[in-house]
């Protein structure tokens, strides 16, 4: 078995990413699963070389080790970065643009705004589910892809998804489970409108060309788990299709919100500089999970009374973390390590 750990250098890892990146190695580990570290940086706009340096202090601090993957940021840059695949994400697409359903071409350009697709999906009654607008615009797009003529000069790319489109999927622990990506993602985009691609194909495209299997992710992936083993089908992929998914709930602030880099959630960089040592997070955690581990002080500690079935079903508070570690309770927007 083999799965990831895949965190974004859009920001400074928080308290969120150390629950997800616990719960993937503790999983791993306990059925001998190998990891691989990808870190996801196509996001240009909002990466920073201190990010990806973050991700190589954080994830030791925490105990947590990976077996393949980049350990270094010249790593990253010279061998790991998806930067490097574009050429396997155009080949993806190039796959995907030669497709046709019973309505037409499954690839559509759209011309419409965040704003309109706010207003109309609103208007369909499926708030924040893009309704199809335009399907059947005949939007012409520049089917090349390559480096000099991007797939799309203005437009985003979108898929077509049929509202009757299902998928099953093997859940841990529950056993099988059934999303509906038409209903609840609808036509997502696929294809940037700057010419790159969206996170749905590179991920998925990422998880197939490195033959995870096993996979973890918070539950407000659910959707795109959904939209990517739609996905999957189309692109006939061999490995995506069967692997094992665990779907785990949240962290959340002060207002009941999912702890995110762009809400200034408390950093594991100011959890460093504030406790010093991990245990404090790690004994919350355990306490979570059901595993009685006395100073722990690395994610190994938690190992012995790991067990899949005892991850909480709801959602953990960082009020309740702060309160027992005596830790600052930041609002929105605010950090400790700033």
């Amino acid at each position: 078995m083999r799965t990831r750990i895949a965190p974004t250098p859009s920001g400074l890892l928080h308290a969120g990413n150390a629950w997800s990146f616990l719960l993937t190695w503790l999983l791993a580990r306990s059925q001998g699963a190998s990891i691989h570290l990808r870190v996801d940086d196509l996001d240009t706009a909002r990466f920073r070389e201190e990010y990806i340096e973050d991700i190589f202090i954080s994830l030791p601090w925490l105990g947590v080790d990976w077996d393949t993957g980049p350990r270094t940021l010249a790593e990253v840059k010279e061998t790991f970065s998806q930067r490097l695949r574009l050429d396997k994400y155009r080949m993806a697409l190039e796959r995907l643009a030669a497709l046709e359903s019973g309505d037409g071409p499954l690839l559509y350009a759209c011309s419409c705004s965040r704003e309109k697709v706010r207003r109309d999906s609103l208007a369909a009654g499926r708030p924040g589910i893009y309704p199809g607008t335009c399907r059947s615009a005949g939007i012409a797009w520049r089917k090349t892809f390559d480096d000099r003529h991007p797939a799309t000069e203005s437009y985003p790319l979108r898929l077509r998804v049929p509202s009757s489109a299902e998928v099953t999927l093997a859940a841990i622990p529950a056993g099988a489970a059934t999303l509906a990506p038409g209903r609840e993602m609808g036509d997502f985009v696929v294809w940037q409108r700057n010419g790159e691609p969206a996170y749905q194909l590179a991920s998925l495209v990422d998880d197939e060309e490195y033959g995870m299997d096993l996979i973890v992710r918070g539950k407000d992936l659910l959707p795109s788990t959904g939209a990517q083993l739609w996905l999957a089908g189309l692109l006939g992929c061999k490995t995506f299709p069967g692997a094992r998914f665990l779907h785990h709930d949240l962290l959340l602030d002060e207002e009941a919100g999912k702890l995110s880099k762009s809400e200034g959630a408390v950093s594991l960089r100011g959890l460093r500089e504030s406790l010093g040592t991990p245990g404090p997070l790690l004994a919350f955690f355990a306490r979570q999970l059901g595993i009685r581990a006395e100073n722990p002080t690395r994610a190994g500690d938690l190992l012995p009374g790991f067990a899949p079935e005892r991850i909480p079903a709801g959602p953990i508070f960082w009020a309740d973390l702060a309160r027992e570690a005596g830790l600052p309770r930041p609002g929105p927007g605010t950090d400790p390590a700033s």
